[in-house]
């Protein structure tokens, strides 16, 4: 976590305290809404503890916080764990990711020379931050990490459809280790295995016949319940998202071009064993 987080939390803490006194609450009483003991409070308005987001999101409506209000305090909780890579934080447009990714029936991604944090193992994350000097709160860091692979444990998981080329992998924080390389690939290819049933990850040969790779391309589809969308992101500054109908359209013609040049599921999923072997060898 960032000094930048950190100072975050201190923020989230105070005004959750601020919103609670407004209404004239004792912190034994929101710990009684909220089904917890008052030292849990305490402590999440004194920022000695993260606050999970289903935890924030009942307490915002006991204390009948304003949208505006409520917006603010939950862009402060999530920057307060960090954000979508080390030493960026969290915005309005991620948060909106975040959500989207479980209201949405499909997502189509596309990493050419990174892997977005819903993909790392514990070891990449913790080394990225690391290398960005970022680390200073490893429990926030990696809660962060395994909420985001919360989605594909939902009741209504999204069908992932994610393409890889190999220098996503190759790519590592703080350098090329093959130890890093091989347990990452293992992270993957176990993650290929605990949720088959709604991700499908394809890797891109270097052979494939393309004129260029979409370096960071995620397409988010609501199935009819909404718009769709396309969500960029980008490793030194500020996320975009794009709702355009045309531009969702052109993107999702970007990414079918690399899908029909990319390995099966099953050839992907050999491949990356091949990969993990070969690092023995560095």
């Amino acid at each position: 976590m960032s000094r930048e987080a950190v100072n975050a939390r201190i923020e989230l803490g105070t005004s959750l305290k601020k919103a609670r006194e407004a209404i004239g609450w004792s912190q034994s009483r929101a710990a009684s809404a909220l089904d917890c003991t008052q030292p849990k409070i305490n402590k999440i308005e004194n920022e000695l503890v993260a606050i999970r987001p289903q935890d924030l999101t009942r307490l915002l409506r006991f204390y009948e916080v304003s949208d505006a209000e409520a917006d603010r305090i939950r862009i402060l909780a999530a920057q307060a764990k960090g954000g979508p890579v080390a030493g960026v934080l969290a915005s309005r447009d991620y948060l909106t990711l975040l959500e989207t990714e479980r209201e949405a029936a499909e997502i189509l991604g596309c990493y050419s020379e990174r892997l977005p944090n819903l993909f790392q193992c514990e070891p990449y994350i913790m080394k990225q931050y690391e290398v960005e000097g970022a680390l200073y709160d490893i429990t926030s860091v990696l809660e962060a990490r395994r909420e985001r692979e919360a989605l594909f444990q939902s009741d209504r998981p999204p069908r992932y459809r994610a393409l890889f080329s190999p220098s996503s992998l190759d790519r590592l924080p703080g350098g090329r280790k093959a130890g890093l390389y091989r347990e990452q690939i293992q992270h993957l290819r176990r993650m290929m295995d605990d949720y088959a049933e709604h991700l499908f990850v394809h890797l891109v040969p270097f052979e494939a016949n393309l004129p260029y790779l979409p370096h960071d391309l995620t397409v988010l589809k609501l199935g009819g319940q909404g718009k769709d969308m396309v969500y960029h992101e980008y490793g030194g500054g500020p996320a975009r998202i794009y709702r355009g109908r045309q531009q969702v359209e052109y993107h999702i013609g970007e990414w079918n071009k690399v899908f029909r040049q990319a390995l099966s599921v099953d050839d992907s999923r050999t491949a990356l064993l091949e990969m993990h072997d070969s690092a023995s060898r560095w």
